[in-house]
Parts: C-alpha cells; structure tokens; sequence
C-alpha cells in the first residue's frame, strides 16, 4: 500500500493542479453552473476548499473516538466566509492541516487504523484516504475544468487538466 508520504505527495499534485485552474479563471466565471441545481464555479471552489481537509479531520475524530457531529458545519461557515480571491491561500492551509494530520499516523497506522465510510463499512484508514481525501480533490479538479471549458475557455486541455500547467507552444 501506499506511505503517508506518497499520499501527501498526491494531495500536494492535486492542490496544484486545481490552484493553476484557479488561476486561468476569469471573474465572470464565478457564477456559471451548467444546469439547475447544480453548484455554481463559485460554489464548488468553496467546496473545494475544505473537502480534503474535513474528510481528514473526520477520519481522524473517529480514530480517537471523539465527537464530530459538528465537524463539517465549521468546515462550511468557514468557506462561505472566505474571500474567494484567496482560494490559493485557503487551498495551500488545507494540505498543511491534512499533512498535520496524516503526518500523526505512522505508515504502519495506515494500514491497521479502521474508519468506517459514509455507508457505515469499516475500511483501514489508507483506504479511506485514497478513497475520499484524494479522490474527492481529483473528481471536483476535472468538474473545475470542465466548468472553466465549458464557461468560455475552450483552449484549456490535458496539460492544464491533468498537470496544472500551460501546453507547450505548437510548432
């Protein structure tokens, strides 16, 4: 299985990546959804930028048997106060809380500490981590993307999807 240090490691690409498509975003994308009831870019930059971060703190609550009832609502009221021009700020404290947190297990802990998953099934705590805390950071990175392509910025593609950075200049 994998080591704290190479899930931190994936986390860390993860969060540039999603900051570099942050930063092709034009204001006037902010408030493009691509159908009703579905998040604004707006909304899901906010998401964004807590979901790693309380996933983390919730598997840790459980590992210690403490309450998390109010977890996530601090997590939310938290976002919904940011300023959104300071996403890449708020994305940059979200991997140090998650790299405070995981870096308090040992590899070891990774595979022995169990969590239960939002349907109530027990897994190790690696898994949780792969399965939630970089999973969620890698599918609201494409739905960024594809917000951003699909409210008027066609040019972006698989470099800046995939590796948070511009193509290279076509010969």
């Amino acid at each position: 299985m994998h080591t704290t240090q190479q899930i931190l490691a994936v986390i860390g690409e993860e969060i540039k990546i999603i900051r570099h498509l942050f930063g092709k975003m034009k204001p006037e994308q902010l408030t493009f959804s691509p159908g009703e009831n579905m998040r604004t870019t707006e909304e899901l930059l906010r998401y964004l930028s807590y979901v790693s971060a309380s996933i983390a703190a919730w598997h840790r609550a459980q590992i210690k048997g403490e309450d998390a009832s109010g977890l996530f609502k601090k997590y939310v009221e938290e976002a919904q106060e940011m300023d959104i021009n300071t996403f890449p700020d708020a994305m940059d404290e979200q991997y140090k809380q998650v790299a405070t947190i995981l870096n308090g297990y040992s590899d070891a802990d990774l595979q022995t500490k169990m969590v239960k998953t939002f349907a109530g099934k027990e897994i190790t705590l690696g898994e949780a981590t792969v399965k939630t805390v970089i999973t969620y950071l890698s599918a609201y990175r494409m739905q960024l993307f594809l917000y951003l392509k699909q409210s008027g910025q066609p040019e972006l593609g698989t470099y800046n999807c995939w590796m948070g950075i511009d193509p290279p200049p076509k010969e």
